[in-house]
């Protein structure tokens, strides 16, 4: 199911999902800023693909948020509601398909990410999780590039918080295994040695 709507909505309203429903809503706020809401089934790791398909129609991700519901299995549904921005050249927005992104599946990315800052803790969020917050400069494909570093450890978010401040991406993730796992002491480990290199590649 997919929703195109064009109308200026200052604040987008909720989406009411039926049980194994997935699907999106795009909503023109101004002319170089949008309101994407996708929900549902998207499986585990929908983020990564998702973010390197806007990347390449020239968009990126100002703010939002993402959720899985239930336990953390890569089954149980989604929300998502973000804010999305037009860079120039682009694609326009309510023209994109963004279940299609999704199935597009993850291209590999040779973009380095560079970090500011970081912290790495536990949580007892969603069953306990691994809490990550990161700081870096804003530019295109900050996001995908983090998640597909942490793919690579076999760690994917199951919450996340994006913001985009005159400073640069603050962005925060609560992470748990690609198999809805908490993550073990080796995993944490492992991802802050990676994180200590500050430049990812």
């Amino acid at each position: 199911m997919w929703v195109r709507t064009t109308e200026h909505v200052p604040v987008l309203g909720g989406v009411a999902p039926r049980d194994g429903e997935r699907g999106f809503e795009v909503r023109r706020v101004s002319r170089d800023r949008h309101l994407l809401t996708l929900w549902g089934g998207l499986g585990g790791r929908w983020a990564d693909p998702l973010c390197r398909g806007l990347a390449r129609a020239g968009l990126s991700i100002r703010s939002g948020y993402a959720v899985r519901h239930g336990s953390g299995e890569s089954w149980n549904p989604w929300h998502a509601r973000l804010e999305i921005v037009r860079e120039h050249p682009s694609t326009d927005p309510v023209l994109l398909d963004y279940l299609e992104l999704l199935a597009r599946g993850r291209a590999p990315s040779d973009t380095p990410i560079e970090l500011t800052d970081y912290s790495l803790s536990e949580s007892n969020v969603h069953g306990g999780s691994l809490f990550l917050e990161i700081r870096g400069p804003d530019r295109t494909g900050f996001l995908g590039g983090m998640l597909e570093r942490l793919s690579f450890l076999s760690l994917t978010p199951v919450e996340m918080r994006i913001e985009t401040r005159p400073d640069g991406v603050h962005d925060q993730l609560w992470l748990r295994t690609q198999d809805g796992e908490l993550p073990k002491p080796r995993a944490r480990k492992l991802l802050a040695e990676v994180l200590d290199g500050r430049l990812l590649r």
